[in-house]
């Protein structure tokens, strides 16, 4: 078998029903404006599972809830995951020109190989967009400051 191998069924045959604690525990840290929590809850949301093995309510409109609060305040891990979520579908009402946004805001936090694959995205998007599309997007990430942690967001 080549490099990458499966994880058997048998390993992981349905997510616990229970969790530790974790998710609560994110959920208050992501509550509180924790930039970081919020991005690890967005994906734990996104996942449906933690890495335990545990189920976790959430789903995708959770997920961008927290990806968009991190996204906000400058983390550049969920700068990127939003960015491949807005990347992901048709582009509706121009989330293609917001993809690239945040894929080339994120280049500015990121390094090494995540750098690269930020700025990867973007080419890869921006590829099919228009020259005011490309000029959107990057006024987008020149013009964009933080937004302060709120609490309670």
């Amino acid at each position: 078998m080549g490099r990458h191998q499966l994880r058997s069924s048998a390993s992981f045959p349905e997510p616990r029903p229970k969790s530790d604690g974790v998710e609560k525990r994110l959920l208050e840290a992501a509550e509180a404006g924790d930039a970081l929590a919020q991005c690890n809850l967005a994906i734990l949301y996104d996942n449906g599972m933690d890495d335990n093995g545990y189920a976790v309510d959430g789903g995708r409109p959770q997920a961008m809830r927290w990806l968009l609060a991190a996204a906000e305040q400058g983390q550049p891990r969920a700068q990127v995951k939003l960015a491949q979520v807005y990347a992901e579908g048709p582009d509706i009402s121009g989330s293609h020109t917001t993809a690239c946004g945040w894929f080339l805001l994120a280049t500015m936090g990121l390094r090494g190989i995540h750098r690269h694959n930020a700025r990867s995205g973007y080419e890869r998007i921006a590829s099919h967009l228009t020259p005011a599309q490309i000029a959107k997007a990057r006024g987008f990430a020149r013009d964009w400051t933080p937004a302060r942690s709120r609490e309670g967001h």
